[in-house]
């Protein structure tokens, strides 16, 4: 079953793709995991295909493992504690060019019973223990999505135990920066456009980072991989 759920993943993807080919935008990678060189049990390698990783929280909380689910490959784990402690993976990007169009992607995994997971998006000058962002995403208990802790913003759906793709475009400039965020897989839907709260405006333009993690009071690990950036070109 999961074989077939995994083909219409990647004919979703495929898809994608094609639609950026005919649009006629190229686009440059910033960032893109990598742990395939990475023994498992290991926190992801600083130096990452493209861009580089720091963890943060206790040790052994933010580490390599192989896949969840067929086929193989190795993913990221990230376990908050019982604790006051926060956990997770900071992706820097290779470098900060601006104002422009940026993509995220990601391919998650929320077995159940696992807390609240959160990605968020960053100022260039965050450090790994840096925890403000212009925008995060929550993956909540009840399987759906809630964007900057306002519960109106919720929606879509995705399965617990399956894999799933996360896909977030950022239109970044004046006046307003804007985000639309996409749910898809064989178990996954859900799309919704959202604008840069004004106050975090400014922070907008000047991303840099992104971050992948579990907060207070949060617990239960989840899993996730083919983490990207890509920024189109003029």
């Amino acid at each position: 079953m999961y074989e077939l759920a995994h083909l219409r993943s990647v004919l979703r993807i495929a898809a994608c793709a094609t639609v950026v080919c005919l649009t006629g935008c190229a686009s440059e990678t910033l960032f893109r995991s990598n742990f395939d060189q990475t023994a498992i049990g290991q926190p992801p390698a600083p130096m990452q295909d493209v861009g580089t990783a720091a963890v943060f929280g206790p040790a052994g909380r933010v580490i390599v493992i192989a896949a969840p689910v067929a086929p193989s490959g190795k993913w990221v784990q990230v376990s908050r504690p019982v604790g006051p402690d926060v956990v997770g993976m900071q992706g820097k990007l290779s470098k900060f060019p601006g104002d422009g169009t940026y993509t995220f992607a990601a391919t998650m995994f929320m077995p159940a019973g696992a807390g609240i997971a959160t990605i968020q998006f960053e100022p260039s000058i965050n450090g790994p223990n840096d925890l403000g962002a212009f925008l995060h995403l929550d993956f909540m208990p009840d399987n759906t999505v809630r964007i900057d802790d306002i519960d109106a913003t919720k929606f879509g759906s995705f399965q617990r135990n399956e894999p799933f793709i996360v896909q977030v475009t950022l239109k970044i400039g004046a006046p307003a920066s804007t985000a639309h965020v996409v749910l898809a897989g064989a178990t996954a839907s859900g799309t919704k456009d959202y604008t840069i709260l004004t106050p975090l405006q400014p922070q907008s333009r000047q991303f840099g980072a992104i971050r992948i993690w579990q907060g207070f009071p949060n617990n239960g690990a989840f899993d996730a991989t083919n983490i990207s950036v890509t920024r189109q070109l003029q």
